[in-house]
């Protein structure tokens, strides 16, 4: 029992020590160099440490901020989904949006009117396995809440995002 109880302490002290982009994989934009990806990675994992609470939130903020696609937590909603910025935003306009986004989304009423998706969006969000409830089975979420996937797409399109493929964790 108490090697098991050092094991799980190291194990937190160690996860502890590695980078935001080693936990937290974002895709480049086309075009990007390893330099420029290097670059962008450390001013955003010190603009991240800098903060107060919500590090590693502020991390792939501050990446979706130079266009990368990186895989956000939508707290309120309980799901995670892969953003990408379709026109420039300060990391602080992302990370409002963000926040704004996912509390809409998440109090979306049923009789609420809310636009259709167009037959990308709904393939975007059929193919995200949303909440780690509902990873065995992809878009499950997205099928429980229709209202709320909806209002969540609209509300990122307003605001100059769109939900794309997940992020794979690449294990460097």
């Amino acid at each position: 029992m108490i090697l098991l109880v050092r094991a799980v302490l190291v194990g937190i002290l160690l996860a502890g020590c590695v980078s935001f982009s080693h936990r937290y994989p974002t895709r480049p934009p086309e075009g990007r160099s390893a330099a420029e990806v290097a670059r962008d990675e450390r001013e955003c994992e010190a603009y991240a440490e800098a903060q107060a609470k919500g590090k590693s939130d502020h991390y792939r903020y501050c990446m979706i901020g130079r266009g990368y696609t990186a895989n956000v937590d939508m707290d309120h909603l309980g799901w995670t989904i892969g953003i990408v910025q379709t026109r420039p935003h300060e990391v602080a306009v992302v990370a409002r949006d963000m926040e704004f986004c996912d509390y809409r989304a998440d109090n979306t009423k049923t009789g609420d009117v809310v636009p259709p998706l167009t037959p990308e969006q709904e393939r975007s969000l059929g193919g995200q396995a949303f909440a780690a409830w509902a990873m065995a089975v992809p878009g499950l979420a997205y099928q429980q809440r229709p209202n709320a996937s909806r209002m969540l797409v609209a509300c990122l399109v307003e605001r100059g995002y769109v939900i794309t493929p997940w992020v794979q964790f690449s294990g460097r």
